[in-house]
């Protein structure tokens, strides 16, 4: 190799922004490039001509000088990863976080009249490693948290199916103890007894009624949102829900075709409430129809009867909870059903000639499965 060849190739390698070391067979270095010397502090006239290992005495360990040894014996290019070796090459003293992570390189080269040589590529991966570092960290306290999260779930599980199981068990004995208590009323009022007491034992069998309502109400709203929502189709619903003596000289027509609804397992509790509060609050309510308007974004659910309607000044209220002439918790708990899936109910009718319920069912929450 001429020295103006050399020379050429010297400062090429001396504007690289990784640092660069020759060496021969025996381990004597041959280049030394500024990068080196700017990370360890070592001159080209230190390094030069010196064996490897009393500058980077990293290679005097039995692991680094074996991979020495497979460059120059023809093996292919050797790399030395920061995961398992974060720093070959020495930093100097007032180094700042240059350098702290290494890759090396070790690849063989030849040139002419100079045989086997080993070129050592120093790179500065020290961000990227760090990086690596923080997101590990992070992963670990992400998967730390959602362990966390879990067992805490779990434990709220537990707790909560203790306490549905309590609540069960109380509501079915209270119920027992109503229908004892009620029975005995009825055995009372059978008797020949004034009238105002009479009066009194009918108060105190509708106050037991309006007890035992309470309870099942709570019993509903405690399996709201227990189960996930499915597919309900709607003409189906309203079939199974107008089932009763209350509805025996209704008319009930639906017209939705085959619109299916995605809805919590309750929503048949919630078709029913509507239907029945026709009947009971419509005074002379004889027909209901149950039909639905397809609009861009949503469909909407339409219930309306020809009863006498609901008052302009409650309409506002007939969705609060405890509202009413009877027990105030059927179109409470009706909004509530329809909400767990994003659906919203407005009352539209016109008071005298009927209610009119508008269900607003969201994009993604219904379907037509034959279309």
């Amino acid at each position: 190799m001429t020295s103006d060849y050399a020379s050429i190739i010297s400062q090429s390698l001396n504007t690289l922004p990784v640092g660069i070391c020759i060496i021969r067979k025996d381990h004597t270095i041959l280049f030394w490039n500024r990068t080196c010397e700017v990370w360890t502090g070592i001159s080209p006239d230190r390094a030069e001509g010196h064996i490897l290992e009393d500058i980077v005495p990293q290679f005097g360990k039995q692991h680094e000088k074996s991979r020495l040894d497979v460059v120059f014996k023809g093996g292919g290019p050797v790399v030395l990863s920061s995961r398992f070796h974060p720093r070959i090459f020495p930093l100097r003293e007032d180094a700042q976080n240059e350098g702290k992570y290494q890759k090396v390189t070790i690849s063989p080269v030849i040139f002419p009249g100079e045989g086997v040589q080993a070129v050592i590529t120093v790179e500065d991966v020290t961000e990227v490693t760090e990086q690596v570092f923080r997101y590990r960290k992070i992963k670990d306290q992400v998967a730390c948290e959602l362990e966390e999260k879990r067992l805490t779930q779990k434990a709220l599980e537990m707790a909560l199916s203790k306490l549905n199981n309590l609540s069960s068990i109380t509501r079915h004995d209270l119920v027992n103890s109503l229908t004892i208590f009620e029975g005995y009323l009825g055995i009372l009022q059978d008797m020949n007894l004034e009238e105002k007491i009479r009066n009194y034992l009918g108060k105190m069998k509708e106050s037991t009624l309006a007890m035992k309502q309470h309870i099942t109400f709570a019993s509903d709203y405690q399996e709201m949102g227990n189960v996930a929502p499915s597919w309900f189709h709607v003409e189906s619903l309203v079939r199974n829900a107008c089932t009763g003596l209350i509805f025996r000289n209704i008319v009930i027509e639906t017209n939705t075709g085959d619109l299916e609804i995605l809805a919590d397992p309750l929503i048949l509790k919630a078709i029913y409430n509507l239907l029945e509060n026709a009947v009971r609050h419509g005074a002379h309510t004889t027909r209901i129809t149950v039909t639905s308007v397809q609009n861009p974004d949503s469909v909407t659910l339409i219930l309306e009867d020809n009863g006498s309607g609901v008052p302009n000044d409650i309409k506002g209220r007939i969705f609060n909870k405890g509202f009413g002439s009877n027990t105030g918790l059927g179109l409470f708990l009706t909004r509530e059903i329809l909400g767990i899936t994003g659906m919203q109910i407005i009352e539209t009718g016109t008071p005298g000639r009927g209610a009119r319920f508008e269900i607003r069912i969201p994009a993604g929450h219904f379907r037509y499965p034959k279309e």
